[in-house]
Parts: structure tokens; sequence; C-alpha cells
């Protein structure tokens, strides 16, 4: 794939997830002045782990003073186009965080069934398309109680949805809604965990995860509250309350120049600084729109309204939702950042996990991703939302190479 290629690809594949999380839900209120008194922080992540993670926004970071977080993916890393490991390693030396955004970028979340499946049926339709791409692949079909086995044989996107098909007939009758399709065991445990192992053999530090297109119901949350002391994109609009704050139900808004308007990000930080809340934004450098200078104005509108920026670690810990250890849903999730444990001990890990909460990032928190959302605000941000279920999935049908 050539470099242009590269960039719409991981554009499209982003925007999937992207449209269901933009900004617009702010209330307006005015929180700009020098004087403003608040006790909310921002964390800056960037996904996906492109070189211009290092060539274009990391030099910004550090001309402003201020820290990030990389959200890599194992397999960009020492590319011609991704980030190296020593630049992952200088990027922590200045004081940013490293996280895991899985092993490949494949979606290690449930794909629920929108129509019911037969016996005999060999193809299953689904609420999102990036399985069939990989065919050959193990896969599970499960409504939680019953679980079968299969084969990718290839997928399909029309007018009329996304379909996946099978090596061999679904062999069980599953209905749409409650059952879906995911990689086998094995594969979400490396995309998971093993990515945390091989970014740790890299020498740097993980403790936070982020899931490709904001899927993350079923055995993957399992395996990131095992194994993780956070969880950046499990669910919700950007505003993270402080109070009660849950590390392993984060959720993130969008400050990609495609997605959101300068404004929209303006009244996102009102909104964090007016409610005290941990705001946590994403990023993807390599897009086009997210240039050295919008990433500049997103870190001083929030400077101007005296909203620290800090990595999540830094959030957690100060806020004092940083998991305990020996915490029985954290067994094995690192303690103090010192990134040397991976083990779990829970058998929660074996589960085949229809998890229910919701998944995503901003515009909508939704409940599995594009089929049911739940609007972050009324209004102006509800029909956002709306809006950003559409582009979800036009883009759905017309992304053919999708990261």
């Amino acid at each position: 794939m050539n470099r242009i290629g590269r960039r719409e690809a991981c554009r499209l594949g982003a925007a999937s997830a992207l449209a269901m999380t933009g900004l617009g839900a702010g209330t307006g209120t005015v929180v700009g002045s020098p004087e403003a008194s608040t006790d909310g922080r921002i964390v800056f992540i960037y996904d996906d782990s492109w070189r211009e993670d290092w060539t274009d926004t990391f030099p910004v970071h550090r001309d402003e003073g201020v820290p990030a977080c990389c959200a890599a993916v194992v397999d960009y890393v020492d590319t011609s186009w991704g980030l190296l490991p020593e630049h992952l390693r200088e990027m922590e030396a200045e004081g940013w965080e490293i996280m895991s955004h899985t092993a490949s970028h494949v979606a290690v979340g449930n794909l629920y069934l929108t129509e019911p499946a037969e016996p005999d049926d060999d193809r299953l339709s689904l609420d999102g398309s990036f399985l069939g791409d990989h065919d050959g692949d193990e896969i599970v079909i499960s409504d939680g109680d019953r679980t079968v086995e299969n084969v990718i044989a290839g997928g399909d996107r029309d007018d009329t949805g996304i379909s996946l098909d099978l090596a061999e007939p679904v062999g069980e009758a599953f209905d749409a809604g409650t059952a879906f399709a995911r990689f086998a065991d094995d594969r979400i445990r490396e995309e998971v965990v093993g990515s945390k192992e091989a970014l740790e053999e890299m020498g740097v530090t993980v403790d936070g995860f982020v899931s490709p297109f904001g899927r993350s119901d079923g055995l993957v949350d399992d395996l990131v509250q095992d194994h993780y002391a956070a969880f950046a994109n499990r669910g919700g609009n950007g505003l993270n309350a402080i109070e009660g704050l849950d590390s392993h139900a984060l959720g993130r808004s969008s400050i990609d120049g495609q997605s959101v308007s300068e404004a929209e990000i303006e009244r996102f930080y009102d909104d964090v600084a007016a409610g005290d809340y941990l705001g946590i934004v994403v990023g993807h450098s390599q897009f086009d729109e997210t240039t050295p200078e919008r990433v500049r104005f997103a870190i001083r509108e929030a400077n101007a309204r005296n909203l620290e920026i800090v990595t999540l670690r830094e959030a957690l810990k100060d806020l004092d939702a940083w998991p305990a250890a020996g915490d029985e849903s954290t067994e094995g999730a690192v303690d103090e950042g010192n990134g040397t444990e991976t083990e779990t001990t829970a058998d929660a890990a074996e589960s085949d996990g229809n998890g229910s909460r919701a998944s995503g990032d901003r515009i909508a928190s939704t409940v599995r991703d594009n089929r049911t959302p739940i609007l972050a605000g009324t209004g102006a941000a509800a029909a956002a939302g709306l809006a950003g279920t559409a582009l979800y999935r036009r883009l759905e049908r017309e992304d053919d190479d999708r990261l």
C-alpha cells in the first residue's frame, strides 16, 4: 500500500469509530479566563503509532511543555511508516505514556448479529465488517450460553448490510441482537495481552489499553481488567466524572480536524472545566487535517481554561483511581507502573463474554457500537450523534481497505 493509500485507509478505518465519537454536546459555559478555577484535567491520546506521532505531534507537545499518550499497535512499530522502538522509549523518557492498541489493529470486541442465524446458514449479518477481511481465521459465534467455532470465508458490504461468510454452516440457531461473532480466544489474548508483553519488551511500561474501532464488549473486557490498569475507550462521551472514577470504564472525545471544529473542541473543554471532569481526547497524527497547528490549538485552549494536561496514568493516580495492588478485578495488572506483571489468575479470562456496557468514544455513548445510540446531549448534539451514526454506516459500506 503506498503512502496515500495507507493514510486514506487508516482515516476510513478509524473514522468508523470516530464518527460515533465526535464532539458537540457542550454547554457553551465560558471558562476561558486565566482566573477561572477548575479541578478538571485533560489527557491527550494519539492512536495507531504512525511516524507522524514522532515527526509532527511529539515536537508540538514538547514545545508546549505538556505530555500525551501514544496508543501503539505492535505490528505498526518498526516499519518504514510507523514509530520505531527508540521513538517509544524517548517519548516515554520525555514524560509520555505508552499504551497498547492491540497487536495488529483488528476488532477484538464482539460484533453482533443484525439478523437471526439458522443452523444451515453459512452467512451471518453483523453490525460491523471488521472480520470479513481475515479469510481463514478462526472465530466463535455465541450468545453467552452456547458457543460454536467456525472459520472466516470472506465477507461483503452492500446496501442491505454487512455480511460474514463462514467455512461451514453455523450449526445452531442464534437470535439477532444478543448473539455475536468474534475472533477465537487465543487470537483475542494475543491481541490484548500479547501486545502489552511485546511493547514492554521494547523497553517501555504499558498500563493502558485502547480498543480498535471502539469495540470493547466480551472477552477483551475481561482481559483488559485482568492485565491493565486502565481501559481508555471502554465507553462514554469523554467527560469522565472524577467522583467514583472507574479506570476501566473511560470514554474519549476527538480532536481530529476532519471530525470536529475548533469551536466544538472549545465547548468540550468548557464542559470539562465547568464540571471538574477528567477529559480524555483522541487524535490521529497521520490524518491530513490533524496538523501540528490543530494539535497546538487543542493544547493551548486547554491551558487557557487552566486544565492541567497529564498522562492517563498520572491522572488516575492523582485522583485515587489507580487500581489497588491485589484488587481481584485487576489481578495481574501493573501496580505503580513498573510493567513487570502480566499473568492473570482470574477465571474470567476464559469467558466468552457478551459484556453489556457501552463501547466507543464521543458524539454518543453506544450500546454495541453503531446499533443503539445513546446521545450525549439534546438538540443539536443529538442531531450530531445521528449524523455520526449515518456516517459510520456509510463508511462501513465504502471502506474496503481498513486498517
